[in-house]
Order: structure tokens, then C-alpha cells, then sequence
């Protein structure tokens, strides 16, 4: 029976736009929600299975390794809460890390009478637009992974790693496989997508000339891991021998400019990226790759989903952790790999 409640209580709260940052409604109307839902819950399964709650999943795509990842993850739990009557439907919306095509699915998604977005910027400044629009029109929102200029004022809830601190974890663990120091590279992933610039600010602190590096060039890769061996290809005949580490915003491209080096027997080269992503863990077990980033995306959607969940069911945001920036990455090397390779 509270599992019928409640799941009546998602709709009535959902339509209310009880969310913070989500309008308000009358009082007394909300009330006389509340009771009739409590009512019709009570009185029959037929009335306690209908939800007005219709998701939709903004993806920056479906190809990403990592994308994937987050993708099969809020499909599993979405699937779900369709089944439990949570929400009524749920859409997966592919912008091909395209920020035009993201912010025209959202309309798309409003036209189809979609109430509730989750989001999965492909930048920061150019999917946020979707953020703005759902706070014009009090459509809850909540952000993954990465965020946007406004994601912090005006969404209903975030879930994502402090990106900063891959970069750091990279770089240190350069330092400390060549302490020397030497000339490194930087594979980025799409300029202006949050975890691009601040991977690039966490790599930056760490890599410094006082410790005897010297930053041979930042490539727009783009996250892919083609483009990215294609640049690295271009470094290795630059600078040759000069050349000690390249440190790159994902693994698609770390695991890809590794197996180039090895290829042309530059094994000495480091290379490194962020996501643990079941290939290049692979690649760790094996010792082709030296060691990757773990970031925990199916626990940034857990946590994404799960919060806001919990907030409609209960009608309000106090009390319940909205914004969520600390889920931690993971260094995994040879030492730890068997407990994160599935």
C-alpha cells in the first residue's frame, strides 16, 4: 500500500512543481490533490498505477564507452520505476555531442509532454539553454556528469565528480612513474565541456615546470579516440625521444594512444585517462596500459535518479541532498585492477 502511495504522491508532486526551483502552485488545490490521490491509491490498483511522470534521458550520445556506461545504468533504473508505477514513461534523447541537437530534443521532448529531464551536457555553456528553458517553464531538471554555466542556480539537482581532482590524480601519477620530469602532451576532450576544462586545470597544477615539465601541446581530440592517436602520432614525430607522458580527458583515448606507442615500440611513453571503462582496465590487468581513472558513473546516476525521487515522493527539498559533487575517482593500476574489472 505505501508503495501505491507514493507512487501517486511522485505524479501530484511532479504536476505541482514542488521541486525548489520549480514553481509553486495553490495551496489548498495541492492539498485536495494530496487527499484524492491518498483516496484513489487506496481504493483500487487501477487508480494507483497511473503516474504523469514522463522522463526524458538528454544523452550526449550513445557510443562513449563511458556514455554507454551511464546510458545502460538509467535505462536499468528507469526501466524500474516504470514497472513500479513510479513514472509512467521514459525517452532516451541522443545529441551525438552536438549541443544544437541536445537543446532541440529538449523541445521535442516538451512538445511529446515530457515533465522531467535529466541531462547529460555534451558542454557547458552550449547545452545550457536546457537548463534555462526547464527553469522558464518549471520542468524539473537534474544534471550528470558534468555541468552547465547555470546548473547550480537553476537546476533541480546535480550528480558528477570533482573533475579537478582526475587531473591531479593524472598528473601526480606521471610524476611519480617519471620523476625526472620531461615534455608531456594533453589529448582534451570537447572544448568547453566542464570536465574538459577542469581535468585540464587539475593536470596544469600538477605538471608544472617547477617540477620539470614542459606541456609540448593541449589537442582538441574531442574525446575520440582516432583524432586523439592521430595527434599523438604528430607528437611522437615532433618530439621523439623528448616526448615522456601523454595525459588524455578519457580512456577511448588513453587506451588508444597507448596501444599506437606500444605499436611503435614507445612503450616508455605513460599514458593515462579517466573512466575505468572495462577495456583499458583490461589493458591494465594485462600490463599494455599502466593505469587509468575509475570515475563511478553508475553511482552519479544512482545518486541523480535516487535524489530526485526521493524529493518528489516526499513533496519537498528539505533535508534532502540536492547537489552532489564529490563521488570519487579511483586510480587503478596493476595493484587493485581485480577489484574493479568485471
Amino acid at each position: 500500500m505505501k508503495r501505491k502511495v507514493l507512487s501517486m504522491l511522485m505524479a501530484v508532486v511532479m504536476v505541482a512543481g514542488i521541486l525548489t526551483g520549480c514553481g509553486g502552485s495553490d495551496a489548498a488545490s495541492t492539498t485536495t490533490d494530496t487527499e484524492e490521490t491518498t483516496e484513489a491509491a487506496e481504493g483500487g490498483d487501477t487508480a494507483a498505477a497511473k503516474s504523469d511522470i514522463k522522463v526524458a534521458y538528454l544523452a550526449k550520445n550513445i557510443v562513449d564507452a563511458f556514455a554507454v556506461t551511464m546510458n545502460t545504468e538509467a535505462g536499468n533504473i528507469l526501466d524500474g520505476m516504470v514497472e513500479e508505477g513510479l513514472i509512467s514513461e521514459w525517452q532516451l534523447f541522443d545529441a551525438n555531442t552536438d549541443v544544437t541537437l541536445q537543446v532541440s530534443s529538449l523541445e521535442d521532448a516538451i512538445n511529446s509532454g515530457f515533465n522531467f529531464v535529466i541531462l547529460q551536457p555534451c558542454e557547458g555553456s552550449g547545452s545550457d539553454p536546457v537548463v534555462t528553458r526547464c527553469n522558464e517553464l518549471n520542468i524539473p531538471i537534474v544534471v550528470i556528469n558534468s555541468y552547465t554555466d547555470s546548473t547550480m542556480e537553476k537546476a533541480s539537482g546535480y550528480a558528477g565528480s570533482y573533475d579537478v581532482q582526475a587531473g591531479e590524480i593524472m598528473g601526480n601519477y606521471i610524476k611519480e612513474s617519471i620523476p625526472d620530469g620531461g615534455l608531456f602532451v594533453h589529448m582534451m576532450g570537447v572544448v568547453g565541456n566542464t570536465a574538459q576544462v577542469d581535468r585540464g586545470a587539475g593536470i596544469a597544477n600538477t605538471l608544472t615546470e617547477e617540477d620539470g615539465w614542459t606541456n609540448g601541446g593541449d589537442y582538441a581530440a574531442e574525446w575520440l579516440a582516432e583524432k586523439a592517436v592521430g595527434f599523438a602520432t604528430d607528437a611522437v614525430t615532433t618530439y621523439g625521444d623528448e616526448l615522456k607522458a601523454i595525459v588524455c580527458d578519457n580512456d577511448d583515448m588513453s587506451s588508444a594512444v597507448q596501444a599506437y606507442c606500444n605499436s611503435v615500440n614507445r612503450e616508455d611513453i605513460v599514458c593515462i585517462g579517466v573512466d575505468g571503462t572495462q577495456g583499458p582496465l583490461t589493458m591494465v590487468k594485462e600490463g599494455t596500459l599502466g593505469a587509468t581513472i575509475l570515475q563511478d558513473g553508475a553511482g552519479q546516476v544512482d545518486y541523480a535518479i535516487d535524489t530526485i525521487a526521493r524529493a518528489i515522493m516526499t513533496g519537498k527539498t528539505d533535508g534532502v541532498e540536492m547537489f552532489k559533487t564529490d563521488i570519487p575517482f579511483i586510480l587503478v593500476t596493476q595493484d587493485n585492477v581485480d577489484e574493479y574489472l568485471k
